[in-house]
C-alpha cells in the first residue's frame, strides 16, 4: 500500500487561532490514489502566524468580551465596557480606540490589573489622614518610605516604623525647625530654633546633641547619614562628615531658610529669605550664588543633584536641570511651602499655605492639585516617589500613595474618552502593561 498526504485549509478556530493548513496522512488501502476518511492515521496542523495588521472589531453594544490580539473600536454614545481576555498568555495584546462620544472602559477579570505607570492620570496620589495631629514644622522618611519622622514647632518629635500607621513620641520640649532621615531610616538629624542639633543613630531610640544654641532653620543628610548639613538663620551653614560628631562652619552669615543634599552629600543647595540660592558641589566647602533674589522657602534635589527645585513664598516654583547653574520657573504663583522629589527628580510634590498640595509626574513640567485644602507646611517623598508624607499645621499628618496600577480583580477598571487610544500587552502575573497610547482628553481614569 502507498502512503498518502492530504493538505486542506483550516479555518480560524481552536486548532489554529489565525487559520492555516490541516495535514492528514495514512495508507491508500483501496489504491485509488485518494486519502479517504477511513484511511487517515494522523492529523497535524500548520498554523498561520498572527496577522501583521490588527483585526478590528466595531463595538456598538454596551459591552464585549475581548479576545487576545484584537483591536476594538468603542463606537457608542455611552461608555463601551471591554473586558480583558480571560486566559491570556505572555505577549498577548489588545487595542482600544474611542470612536463614539461615550468612550470606553476596560474591565478586568479576577487577579488581573493594569499598570498605570507612565499613563497620564494613571499615577494620581491617594491621601489618608494619619492618627496623629500637631503643629507640624518638618517631616522626613527613609528611601522606601517605611521609616518616617515628623516634628512640631510646639515641642514634639515622633517616628514611625510602619509607613506612618503608628507613631512613637521620641523627644519633647524643643522648638523643632527641621528633620532629615538617612536612606535606611537609622540616622536622624533634627534641628531646633534657638537650641541644638540632635542626632540619632538608631531610628530615634537614642539621641545626642551638639550643645549649640543657634537659630537652626533646616537640615539635610546624605543617603548613608554620614554627611550632614544644617543652616542657621542669620548665621552660617554647618557641615559634618562624621554623622554629627563634629561640625564645620561654611560660607557667611545669611538669612538661611532651607537646604537639600544629593545622595552622596557632594551637591548641596541652600535657600535664603530674600537673597539668592547658593549651590555647593564639593560637600559644602565652597558656595556659589545662583538664581535671583527671592523669598525662598524650601528646596529639594534629585539623588544625583542634577535636578533641583525651590519654592518661593507668594511666588513660583523654580527648577534647575544642571546642578543649580541655571534656573527657570516651573509653576504658577502660589503661597508655596515645602517641596520634595523622588530620587530621579521625576515625581514632585509641593505644599501651599492655605491651599492644596500640588504634584508633578514629569519633573515639574506640569502640575495638578491633589489632597484637600489646608495650611500645608512640609512634604517628604520615598526614593521612587510612590510613598509620600505631608504635614498640615494644626491638623493631622497625611500619608500619600501614588498609584502604579488599577485595583486588582473585577473591581479595577481603566477608562478613556472619545479619540483616546490604548494598547495593552500581557506580561504575566495577571498584569497588563501599556505599550502605546494616544490621548485626546485630559487623562485616562483608573479605578
Amino acid at each position: 500500500m502507498d502512503a498518502l498526504l492530504a493538505l486542506t485549509a483550516e479555518p480560524s478556530g481552536a486548532n489554529c487561532v489565525y487559520g492555516g493548513q490541516r495535514v492528514q496522512s495514512g495508507q491508500d488501502g483501496n489504491r485509488n490514489g485518494i486519502l479517504e476518511a477511513g484511511e487517515v492515521m494522523s492529523t497535524s496542523y500548520l498554523c498561520s502566524a498572527a496577522p501583521a495588521d490588527t483585526r478590528w472589531v466595531n463595538v456598538t453594544a454596551s459591552s464585549i468580551q475581548a479576545e487576545a490580539n484584537t483591536g476594538y473600536l468603542a463606537n457608542a454614545s455611552s461608555a463601551v465596557v471591554i473586558t480583558l481576555p480571560t486566559a491570556p498568555v505572555i505577549g498577548d495584546w489588545i487595542k482600544v480606540t474611542g470612536v463614539g462620544s461615550g468612550g470606553w472602559t476596560i474591565a478586568q477579570n479576577a487577579s488581573q490589573s493594569i499598570s498605570t505607570v507612565g499613563l497620564p492620570g494613571g499615577n494620581l496620589v491617594d491621601w489618608a489622614a494619619k492618627p496623629i495631629s500637631g503643629n507640624w514644622s518638618s517631616v522626613g522618611m527613609s528611601s522606601n518610605g517605611v521609616n518616617q519622622v515628623a516634628a512640631t514647632s510646639s515641642g514634639d518629635l515622633f517616628t514611625s516604623t510602619d509607613g506612618g500607621d503608628h507613631w512613637t513620641l521620641r523627644l519633647t520640649g524643643q522648638v523643632w525647625s527641621g528633620v532629615a532621615m538617612s536612606s535606611d531610616g537609622s540616622h536622624i538629624l533634627a534641628a531646633t530654633n534657638g537650641g541644638a542639633l540632635f542626632t540619632s543613630p538608631d531610628g530615634g531610640v537614642s539621641w545626642s546633641n551638639d550643645a549649640s544654641g543657634r537659630a537652626w532653620s533646616a537640615v539635610a543628610t546624605s543617603a548613608d547619614g554620614q554627611r550632614l548639613v544644617a543652616t542657621a538663620y542669620l548665621g552660617q551653614i554647618w557641615t559634618s562628615s562624621d554623622a554629627g560628631l563634629s561640625w564645620t562652619p561654611r560660607d557667611s552669615n545669611r538669612a538661611w531658610r532651607a537646604v537639600a543634599s544629593s545622595a552622596d552629600g557632594r551637591v548641596l543647595v541652600a535657600a535664603t529669605n530674600g537673597a539668592q540660592l547658593y549651590v555647593s558641589t564639593d560637600f559644602g566647602a565652597s558656595w556659589t550664588p545662583r538664581a535671583s533674589a527671592q523669598f525662598w522657602w524650601s528646596v529639594s534635589t534629585s539623588a544625583d543633584g542634577k535636578r533641583m527645585f525651590a519654592t518661593v513664598d507668594t511666588g513660583v516654583i523654580w527648577r534647575s536641570e544642571d546642578f543649580g547653574v541655571s534656573w527657570d520657573t516651573a509653576s504658577t504663583s502660589r503661597d508655596w511651602r515645602g517641596i520634595a522629589t523622588s530620587a530621579d527628580g521625576r515625581y514632585v510634590v509641593a505644599a501651599t499655605a492655605g491651599g492644596r498640595l500640588f504634584e508633578s509626574p514629569d519633573g515639574g513640567t506640569s502640575w495638578r492639585a491633589t489632597a484637600d485644602a489646608g495650611a500645608w507646611s512640609a512634604v517628604a517623598s520615598s526614593a521612587n516617589g510612590q510613598t509620600l508624607l505631608a504635614a498640615k499645621t494644626g491638623a493631622a499628618l497625611y500619608g500619600g500613595t501614588r498609584r502604579t496600577a488599577t485595583t486588582p480583580g473585577a473591581a479595577g477598571t481603566l477608562s478613556g474618552g472619545q479619540a483616546d487610544s490604548l494598547q495593552l500587552q500581557y506580561v504575566g502575573g495577571g498584569l497588563f502593561m501599556p505599550i502605546s497610547f494616544v490621548l485626546a482628553t485630559s487623562a485616562f481614569t483608573p479605578l
